[in-house]
């Protein structure tokens, strides 16, 4: 949390090492910085949506910064500020699948700057390969039919790739009324060597609504001088 002289560092800032990235990374980039800082918020809170982050950004070497308003109670933020000096489970597994556009992209916290992104990559056997967790999966839904069963797929331009999606037998027609449409897929999530999910067993899928999140949350701020 920044102090009114301005002297205390944001409580998490993500540093690209370029001001040139790609639409698509930079997408991926603000969405996983988005997804770690609800995770952040429900392990110290018990709600993704109980801290209300502050952000702002900075030109030349592309920099997002996440503090806590000053107003922010006491016992709240001393919760946030243990949760990202000492990531659980939750946001450890965050870190570890949070793309790297440019090879010094870097997130830094805490009084002396340290990168826990370098720290996660160190952490030695840890690798995404390894992770499946419960989480959500967003894209288009398609259908494919092989020796008389539906198996469904959800594809995202920003990954460029297919997520195979398997559901229960009381979920299949309602799929069937969602292709061709942005859906929400939560369940247990496999993932690839580069941290990319391949594959969802889910256990609840909705439409998702084309609001272009979280790249308009930032849209303003990114336009500013």
């Amino acid at each position: 949390m920044a102090s009114d002289d301005g002297n205390t560092p944001p409580t998490l800032t993500l540093e690209l090492g370029s001001d040139k990235v790609s639409y698509r990374e930079f997408q991926r980039v603000v969405r996983s910085f988005t997804n770690l800082l609800q995770d952040i918020s429900e392990e110290a809170c018990g709600d993704r949506k109980a801290v209300h982050w502050e952000i702002s950004v900075s030109r030349g070497s592309l920099q997002i910064a996440a503090d806590l308003p000053a107003e922010t109670d006491p016992k709240t933020a001393d919760r946030v500020l243990d949760t990202v000096s000492r990531p659980p489970r939750r946001v450890r597994r965050s870190l570890d699948r949070f793309p790297r556009p440019v090879p010094v992209t870097r997130l830094l916290t805490g009084e002396d700057r340290r990168d826990i992104l370098l720290e996660e990559q160190r952490e030695e056997g840890r690798h995404p390969s390894q992770l499946a967790e419960y989480g959500t999966v967003e894209g288009t839904l398609d259908t494919l039919s092989a020796r008389g069963r539906l198996h469904f797929t959800i594809s995202e331009p920003i990954w460029n790739m297919a997520v195979q999606c398997t559901v229960p037998e009381q979920l299949v027609e309602a799929m069937r009324g969602m292709w061709r449409q942005r859906v929400s897929a939560r369940g247990m999530v496999h993932y690839d060597r580069e941290g990319l999910p391949t594959s969802i067993r889910a256990e609840e899928v909705e439409l998702f609504p084309y609001d272009e999140r979280p790249i308009a949350e930032y849209r303003g701020l990114l336009a500013a001088d």
